[in-house]
């Protein structure tokens, strides 16, 4: 259980440096609108997880409910995003979450038998993910 934790610890730390990181994007309406989406929901969602991370390690059901509230708010926000440099990058990042929410679900149903390197796995696609929309939306 306390990989489940260090999992939902390193989800906050990504989406916290990828709101800071976007907070970059400026200017006119279409990259620096679908940037302020990203990070406006961002920083929703790094309150909402940062409430429920004190029950992922003893709660995986808990944890596993909040990275799936995470990645439909996401997939939410990213339906809003139109703008050709960022979307395919917001498209990737919604994938990205929807599998660790999966991975979290699965994890959450049978603890003990939690695949690490499937959670581990959609972590990084998470974190390459998000860096490389990071990248379009500091360019």
């Amino acid at each position: 259980m306390s990989r489940n934790r260090t999992a939902s610890a390193s989800v906050i730390g990504i989406l916290a440096a990828a709101g800071l990181l976007l907070s970059g994007c400026a200017g006119g309406q279409s990259q620096a609108e679908a940037c302020t989406i990203v990070q406006d929901t961002l920083e929703q969602a790094q309150t909402e997880l940062t409430e429920s991370v004190s029950s992922f390690g003893d709660d995986p059901v808990a944890g596993s409910e909040a990275v799936t509230k995470l990645a439909n708010t996401f997939s939410d926000a990213n339906d809003k995003i139109t703008n050709g440099d960022v979307k395919p990058e917001s498209d990737k990042a919604t994938k990205a979450l929807d599998t660790f929410a999966a991975e979290m679900e699965t994890a959450a149903s049978n603890p003990d038998n939690a695949d690490q390197t499937a959670l581990s796995d959609a972590i990084g696609d998470v974190q390459t993910t998000f860096g490389d929309l990071q990248k379009v939306c500091q360019g």
